[in-house]
């Protein structure tokens, strides 16, 4: 009988043990993906955050009326000033997303139109936009200048960025709107893009080629290298990549790698490109720029290349205003209809 009883103490005894191995495994699973899902959302809390408004310095710019004094140029912006320009809200179709837009009209007979796209945490506000946008309609171009969502006029969505996602479905949305509410074709639409605008632009063939030219500045091209990148640039580590990635699939349903750059532009019509590119860059690296020229040169889309190695991040339009609008220009009178 004491045999019997010990012989039922060990078994339960190795019961009780083994289920609480299983218990602390699961505690312990539970504890290792909730730290690991907090980093990534502590990461996109911070990185990816942006303010659903325009910038406090660019408050009292207007395409009639903007300045440069906050970019360190001392020259005279005015003559690129448009007097007359249209306030237009462009409704996403089955998203609740309006994006606040304006519509600069050249008169030129439903003719050559330009997109402009502004960078992270900027707006159509910024004097890159304006400058831009001035240059173009000086130039005879039709210009429409967006806001990209929880940027800006447009709807504050989450307040966060998606690193060109949904910021395409914008582009998309302006484009179709060009199209039907201005009736001009997609040969004579060409798009500009900065920055985050820059990326966007050529995130766009993956959904929409209703345009026939891609001017781009100081583009992100290596998506994943650029969020590496972007960590550091902002204090974190690149090993939190993988949990900022993660914790915005599953938990913000968006995949940071659904279209990248390279996939988008198989995608293309081999519309034409037009790159500008500051080297001595510390936000978006120069490798970045290499990438795109290599990855275009082997898909056979023609490119155009400007390249300075001196000139930090956007810097080009301010710092060589005559040559920039000159290629500019050039570059879309050449690939557009007219």
């Amino acid at each position: 009988m004491v045999i019997f009883l010990t012989m039922l103490i060990q078994v339960v005894y190795s019961k009780i043990i083994s289920r609480m191995k299983k218990t602390l495994i699961i505690i312990l699973l539970i504890v290792v993906l909730g730290g690991y899902f907090f980093a990534g959302y502590n990461v996109y809390s911070q990185a990816a955050l942006v303010e659903c408004s325009v910038p406090e310095v660019d408050k009292n710019n207007r395409p009639d009326n903007f300045s440069l004094s906050d970019k360190g140029v001392l020259w005279d912006p005015s003559e690129y000033f448009v007097r007359s320009y249209e306030v237009v809200n462009i409704e996403i179709p089955n998203e609740n997303i309006t994006l606040g837009s304006w519509w600069i009209d050249a008169q030129n007979n439903n003719g050559p139109t330009i997109l402009v796209l502004h960078g992270l945490g900027s707006s159509k506000y910024s004097p890159d936009m304006l400058l831009t946008a001035g240059i173009l309609f000086q130039n005879g171009f039709n210009v429409l200048a967006i806001d990209f969502r929880d940027h800006g006029d447009s709807t504050c969505e989450d307040g966060f960025h998606s690193a060109g996602q949904k910021e395409s479905d914008d582009v998309v949305a302006a484009l179709n709107w060009i199209i039907n509410e201005k009736d001009i074709t997609p040969n004579n639409i060409g798009i500009y893009g900065s920055s985050l605008g820059a990326l966007v632009g050529l995130l766009t063939p993956a959904k929409s080629n209703n345009f026939s030219a891609l001017a781009v500045l100081d583009a992100p091209f290596d998506f994943e290298t650029l969020v590496k990148e972007e960590l550091i640039y902002q204090d974190f580590t690149e090993l939190l990549w993988m949990p900022l990635y993660h914790y915005v699939l599953i938990f913000e349903g968006v995949n940071l790698l659904a279209d990248n750059p390279e996939d988008s532009l198989k995608a293309s019509n081999n519309q034409p490109i037009l790159i500008f590119n500051g080297m001595n860059n510390d936000r978006v690296l120069s490798h970045h720029t290499d990438d795109l020229i290599e990855s275009a040169n082997s898909i056979g889309i023609e490119i155009e290349v400007n390249r300075y190695e001196e000139l930090g991040h956007t810097r080009v339009l301010y710092d060589y205003p005559e040559e920039f609008a000159e290629k500019l220009i050039q570059f879309f009178t050449k690939n557009l209809s007219q």
